[in-house]
């Protein structure tokens, strides 16, 4: 590499540039190696293929980024040709300025016409803003369900298979999976000799056995099938006999 044109240690970028929302992060990193690059006669030699090689950018990439810059006001783009019209050189101006604005305020700098013969690089297709952190959205909280005294579905035989279960942990449950099921009055005629048996069956039944929401949706009351128990009725109803 020409020693002239060797990049500096160190890269600037301007306040105006560095809080700039509008410019993508890599169009502030192309500008910081923009100024590395500018040699003393202040501008940057470096093509796009240059440019994307260091940083694992390809050229189309790198050109919307430079037409970014250009748009902004931060750089000029100057194509120089010889007498034939052929391009020779493509050369990135930069123009600082002495005090830097505030945070969050655009800089406009553009150098003088003679610095530049024509910019080719507007009106090109410019890469997405990449999001910051702060503008990512937070993900919505679920809605918490609001509690139900009873299900809507036959609200009066559950309260009878409710006070039946020997279980009083989770009701909220317990009455989506009745609202769920939607049993049919025939379906909890046969829950209520099956709940008794498995209950009479347990140990312990206020230990053992699963929480009524879990009996429900795995409709436990067809675990077995066994004569009913003489005289027994699940009784869940207004005009049957509550257990």
């Amino acid at each position: 590499m020409d020693e002239a044109r060797r990049p500096a240690y160190w890269a600037v970028i301007p306040a105006g540039v560095r809080y700039d929302p509008e410019l993508p992060p890599n169009a502030k990193l192309l500008y910081a190696e923009i100024s590395a690059l500018a040699d003393s006669r202040g501008f940057c030699w470096a093509s796009n293929g240059h440019l994307g090689k260091l940083f694992g950018l390809t050229p189309r990439t790198v050109q919307g980024l430079t037409a970014t810059l250009a748009e902004h006001g931060y750089i000029a783009v100057e194509v120089v040709r010889d007498d034939k019209g052929e391009v020779v050189e493509r050369r990135l101006w930069i123009d600082r300025p002495l005090i830097p604005d505030p945070p969050h305020e655009k800089i406009f700098v553009t150098p003088h016409e003679k610095n530049f013969v024509e910019n080719n690089t507007r009106n090109l297709p410019l890469p997405p803003i990449v999001p910051q952190p702060g503008d990512v959205p937070a993900k919505p909280q679920p809605k918490k369900r609001a509690p139900k005294a009873a299900p809507v579905w036959k609200p009066e035989r559950f309260a009878g298979f409710w006070k039946t279960y020997p279980r009083g942990e989770d009701k909220q449950a317990a009455i989506r999976a009745w609202d769920r099921l939607k049993p049919s009055d025939a379906t909890i005629d046969a829950m209520g000799p099956a709940l008794l048996r498995q209950i009479a069956a347990s140990e312990n039944p206020r230990r053992y056995m699963p929480y009524a929401s879990t009996w429900l949706n795995g409709r436990r009351w067809e675990d077995e099938d066994k004569a009913p128990v003489v005289g027994s009725s699940s009784g869940w109803g207004e005009d049957r006999e509550v257990l």
